[in-house]
């Protein structure tokens, strides 16, 4: 209970140190906006309302892009109505401070964790799986992780394909073009990669997801 109240105090300040530092320009409410959007794409994900292949990757970038938007709008709108003709007191000065500090524990804190992170093998994300054409169904699935220092993780989906399609044909239309690629978009570079095979009249799906470095 506690740690949560401390993770929301600490997701909320980027937005609290614009609000109280911001002056009465159009970019007030844009940033702020911009931070609220980004904020609530992270807690759909947290509430299961929006899946993503990486979670962990957005956890660990919210901060720092929400930091980057906040010293983008403070220098925007220094240029826009030059410096501030006084220092900031009270609230503000305060929120600044743990600003900073949030700011540079980030910096140190993130590269660090997205080696832990994303360095180990981990079942895929179901948004690793496609949504699949008309005519195949879902007779099964499941998910496990194999053993040993190398090992790789899976997510496994059986189907049926089409009526009148012959399974083997029905399994190259599901194959990707691409085999493999990065789970993340920036910081979890894992490799995602995607088996289509024939199990008699099944297709098994399966979705790899290894470990990093």
């Amino acid at each position: 209970m506690v740690w949560g109240f401390i993770g929301v105090l600490f997701a909320l300040l980027p937005l609290v140190h614009w609000v109280l530092r911001a002056r009465s320009t159009p970019l007030r409410l844009s940033v702020a906006a911009v931070l609220l959007l980004w904020l609530a794409l992270v807690l759909a994900v947290a509430f299961d309302l929006l899946q993503l292949r990486s979670e962990g990757e957005l956890y660990l970038l919210y901060t720092p892009l929400a930091e980057l938007v906040v010293l983008v709008g403070l220098w925007l709108e220094r240029q826009l109505v030059g410096p501030r003709p006084e220092r900031p007191v009270g609230w503000s000065r305060a929120a600044g401070i743990a600003f900073h500090s949030q700011l540079a524990l980030v910096l140190t804190a993130t590269p660090l964790l997205a080696l832990v992170f994303f360095h180990e093998a981990d079942v895929p994300s179901a948004k690793a799986v496609p949504q699949l054409p008309p005519g195949y169904t879902t007779i099964g699935g499941g998910r496990d992780c194999g053993n040993g220092h190398d090992a790789t993780c899976w997510r496994t989906l059986y189907l049926a394909g089409p009526p009148d399609v012959p399974t083997a044909q029905a399994a190259d239309r599901l194959r990707p073009r691409q085999r493999c690629e990065a789970n993340g978009w920036l910081l979890d570079r894992r490799e995602l990669c995607t088996d289509v095979s024939t199990d008699g009249a099944t297709i098994v799906y399966r979705v790899i997801l290894g470990g990093g470095l």
